[in-house]
Order: C-alpha cells, then sequence, then structure tokens
C-alpha cells in the first residue's frame, strides 16, 4: 500500500471507501490484512510502498508467482557508439589497469549531455578509455575541455592516421 499526502480534512467517507476496497481484496486474496499497518500507513502519508499482507510461517497461499519480464534487444536511450575510425581525431581519457573502472568511465562520459562517444581498448596490461571519433580538431578539442569542467579529466589529443599513398610515375613511351 503507498499513500501520499492525504487532501486537508480528509472525511470519514474517503476512509470508508479505502476500508471497503481494502476488504474486498483482502477477501479476493484469500489472506489477512495487517491492519495496524494499514492505519499506520495512512496515518504517516509517506508516498513509500509497504507490504500489508500478514507475513506468517507457512502463508504461501495466494502468493503470486514471478513473472519473467522481456527485455528489448534495444533500451530506449542508450547512446549509441559510433565506430572508432582511425582517420578520425580521437581523445584518449585515461589509461588505467582495472578493466572495471575503465568501462565505467566509459560509461560516464557515453552519458554527457551532449553526448561524447566514448569506448574501451584493452592494451597489454591496461585498458584505455577512447573518445571519439570526431569530425574535425575543433570538436575533438572541445570534448578535453567538458571532460576536464565536467569530470576533472586531462584528456589527450589524438590526431589521425593519414594513409600514406604512394605516387608512382607513369612512364610514358
Amino acid at each position: 500500500m503507498e499513500v501520499h499526502a492525504p487532501p486537508e480534512d480528509p472525511d470519514a467517507v474517503e476512509f470508508d471507501k479505502i476500508y471497503a476496497k481494502l476488504r474486498n481484496i483482502e477477501k479476493e486474496s484469500e489472506r489477512t490484512l495487517d491492519w495496524s499497518k494499514v492505519k499506520k500507513i495512512l496515518a504517516e502519508a509517506r508516498g513509500i510502498p509497504v507490504p500489508i499482507f500478514e507475513i506468517r510461517q507457512g502463508s504461501g497461499k495466494g502468493v503470486a508467482e514471478t513473472i519473467e519480464v522481456k527485455h528489448p534487444g534495444e533500451l530506449y536511450g542508450r547512446p549509441e557508439i559510433p565506430e572508432l575510425k582511425t582517420d578520425a581525431w580521437s581523445v584518449l581519457a585515461a589509461d588505467v589497469r582495472d578493466e572495471i573502472d575503465a568501462v565505467r568511465l566509459a560509461a560516464i562520459i557515453n552519458h554527457q549531455g551532449p553526448q561524447i562517444p566514448a569506448r574501451v581498448l584493452s592494451k597489454n596490461v591496461s585498458y584505455r578509455v577512447i573518445a571519439g571519433p570526431f569530425n574535425d580538431i575543433r570538436e575533438a578539442k572541445d570534448a578535453i575541455k567538458r571532460l576536464k569542467i565536467d569530470l576533472e579529466i586531462d584528456g589527450i589529443l589524438i590526431e589521425p592516421v593519414k594513409e600514406i599513398v604512394e605516387r608512382k610515375e607513369v612512364i610514358r613511351r
């Protein structure tokens, strides 16, 4: 049962309606309510749900079975992290030894608003938290500033890797 702040001067009619509903629940469930708890919850009106059925040894009759909840394949509001590209700007946010610390930090960075995409990459015996990719150096530097202001993290700018294109001379005959 959950009761929020009652209206000014609740009348007896309202309490009679509440008690009638509770007696009906008690009858339908074939379980006894703890009426002292009900009175206390109504008096306190804290807005916190409190179980009101009497709990006795072997009182399993009428207890609902657990229901398996199906979770969606994709969670609403979960930030999507774009693929890390070597030809784009990125930021090294942290290099830590503990994987759990790295995952936590990446999650915190991902949930900044507006989002800073971050992921964990393992390297030898440590884990790196990389933010990015960013379209240009300005976006990457903005991310470094936000990491410093919001999370007191000193990010390190990672420049894009440029492909080396060999130029072949065409010999004309």
